[in-house]
């Protein structure tokens, strides 16, 4: 039902090629579309790994709860604009976990920029390289997210280095004025828990990369099964290059509700350019992420009500 209404979102959006909307039903492969979502929605576990990574050492976190926690940030973060879903996923961790949802910040900001970092860095490459052929324009506003990727990942970097001078900062500002006292403490806690990141060596960084690219891997791998169960493949330059620039375009987005249908429209419009399939698939597979995506924040709305409702119990016992 729902993989039909959104093919009939194909044939309405692109109702000039209404012959290739037609051969592109022809095709269909349930059976590999299952699989593709599967394989897709394993990647989410592995961004789950990629923040544990950065936990504090003596923090136990299990994978099957994390996760959890993640969809629910993942379903603020697309009904509400700016990090609010980071906040609210790094409180939940906290309290889940019993440390400081500071450190849980610092660690799911870490890893939210390695991610970006490697996804634009794989951009940047495939970009000089030459082997995909892009969209008139589509190299600057690639290098504008890099370029804003790289940006916050210098000031992380800064505050990561300094985080003495960042408590200091908190202490001199807010710290003098006795309503923002609780404010003053949670910077300093924050501050704390840079320091601990920058203290574990670069073995956390390692173990969050490699997560991140087995997240990634996922996503890539399914939207290539996806796309054999649509009858055409995407050629695996165009996928990496589509999957690394849409990743890092997201920056760029991040900040306003509603922004993935942005998303939709540069994951689908670089797929039709740059992978070897026409314009139906391109839109049919940018859609079928998206559905695989709503339904995980589907999930993470059952555990958001589950919580709240577990909270509501805890205030009244």
């Amino acid at each position: 039902m729902v993989l039909a209404l959104a093919l009939a979102a194909v044939v309405t959006t692109v109702g000039g090629q209404r012959d290739a909307v037609a051969a592109l039903f022809s095709r269909l492969s349930l059976p590999w579309l299952l699989a593709a979502a599967l394989v897709m929605s394993t990647g989410v576990v592995c961004l789950a790994l990629r923040w544990r990574a950065l936990f504090p050492p003596a923090v136990e976190a299990g994978v099957a709860p994390l996760t959890t926690i993640l969809l629910v940030g993942t379903l603020l973060n697309y009904a509400l604009p700016g990090p609010v879903g980071e906040f609210v996923g790094a409180a939940m961790a906290g309290r889940r976990f019993r440390f400081a949802a500071e450190a849980a910040f610092a660690a799911g900001v870490h890893a939210r920029f390695i991610g970006l970092g490697l996804s634009g860095l794989a951009a940047i490459a495939l970009l000089g390289s030459g082997v995909v052929p892009l969209p008139e324009g589509a190299d600057t506003w690639i290098k504008i997210a890099t370029v804003a990727i790289g940006g916050g990942a210098v000031v992380l970097a800064a505050l990561s280095a300094f985080p003495a001078r960042l408590a200091a900062l908190s202490t001199a500002t807010v710290g003098r004025v006795r309503l923002l006292h609780r404010l003053d403490a949670s910077v300093h806690r924050f501050a704390d828990a840079l320091a601990l990141l920058r203290g574990a060596g670069p073995g956390p960084y390692f173990r969050a990369a490699g997560w991140a690219i087995a997240g990634h891997g996922c996503v890539m791998a399914g939207v290539w099964i996806a796309g054999h169960g649509m009858g055409q493949a995407p050629l695996l330059p165009g996928l990496v290059f589509t999957y690394a620039a849409s990743t890092a375009g997201a920056i760029v987005l991040f900040a306003f509700p509603g922004s993935q249908l942005g998303w939709d429209a540069m994951f689908a419009s670089l797929l039709a350019t740059t992978a070897g399939i026409d314009v139906a698939t391109s839109i049919a597979l940018a859609l079928l992420v998206r559905m695989q995506q709503l339904a995980l924040v589907s999930l993470g709305a059952v555990a958001l009500a589950g919580w709240m409702r577990d909270e509501s119990r805890g205030s009244r016992g």
